[in-house]
């Protein structure tokens, strides 16, 4: 069997197309344009799709100066320990700390992190594609923005800020109140790696299958196929230094190679 090494790098971790929506069914899969009804506890309005027990996502208020044990000011303070993991500091964005602004809270059945550039509340988005984050104790902080004239972008929330968008913990905060289109993506949890392989002209022309040679003399059996060789590539195998099938992929239909052509093989793995 002939094998040809791969290089490590014709290896290619892939960055591109990872983000899926956010939103799930009741099976767990992705749902791109949900319908979202809504049911209210303890002043948290609770939006799901299809039955109530699938929560998307929880909107609440929050108010830094208001009563003491009121339910607003013990959501910001809980927020607060979140954010920035400080009693004695604040949940400012644009330079000013707000006093009130509404909290959506991703459900514990979505994934995370969520996707930068993704956001997309009714003319709002996150800043991601225009500015590097804030680090804050919850990990990565993006402002939220309008994306002012002309069509919607998303990731180039330009505006003056309105609030935060904290993908790696699953929090909006805004002073803006929930409004449509409400879009957001997280990262696919299994990434493609993906894999270069070629077969250049000189290389794969002859088969391993019996049928090609003579069984009793061990030559080819066609003679115009001595100097020029047709097979028939229908599958890639993946081996390890120890010669174990590691993976396998299959080309959509069989490439006809000989002396006079190469193949370029990209294959994706998913792990």
């Amino acid at each position: 069997m002939s094998l040809t090494r791969i290089a490590p790098e014709d290896f290619v971790f892939s960055n591109d197309d990872l983000s899926i929506s956010c939103w799930r069914d009741e099976n767990g899969n992705p749902v791109v344009s949900p319908s979202f009804n809504f049911s209210t506890f303890n002043n948290v309005r609770n939006y799901y799709i299809g039955t109530p027990s699938n929560i998307q996502f929880g909107l609440s208020t929050a108010q830094k100066n208001a009563a003491d044990g009121s339910t607003a000011r013990q959501i910001y303070g809980a927020i607060r320990n979140i954010v920035v993991g400080d009693v004695n500091a604040d949940i400012e964005w644009n330079n000013s700390v707000p006093n009130l602004f509404n909290i959506i809270s991703l459900s514990k059945n979505i994934p995370l992190p969520l996707s930068p550039g993704s956001l997309r509340l009714g003319n709002l988005t996150d800043d991601s594609n225009i500015r590097p984050p804030r680090i804050l104790n919850c990990g990565r902080a993006y402002n939220i923005a309008g994306v002012g004239a002309g069509s919607f972008r998303f990731g180039y929330g330009a505006g003056t800020p309105v609030g935060l968008f904290l993908p790696d913990v699953g929090l909006i905060l805004t002073t803006n109140s929930l409004t449509s289109p409400f879009n957001l993506s997280t990262l696919n949890p299994t990434p493609t790696n993906h894999v270069f392989i070629r077969a250049r002209n000189n290389q794969y022309n002859y088969s391993m299958n019996p049928s090609f040679i003579s069984g009793s003399s061990g030559k080819i059996i066609h003679t115009d196929w001595f100097d020029n060789p047709q097979t028939y590539i229908t599958t890639v195998g993946l081996y390890n230094d120890n010669n174990e099938l590691m993976a396998t992929a299959k080309l959509p239909r069989p490439y006809n190679k000989n002396f006079n052509n190469e193949l370029l093989m990209q294959i994706g793995l998913n792990f």
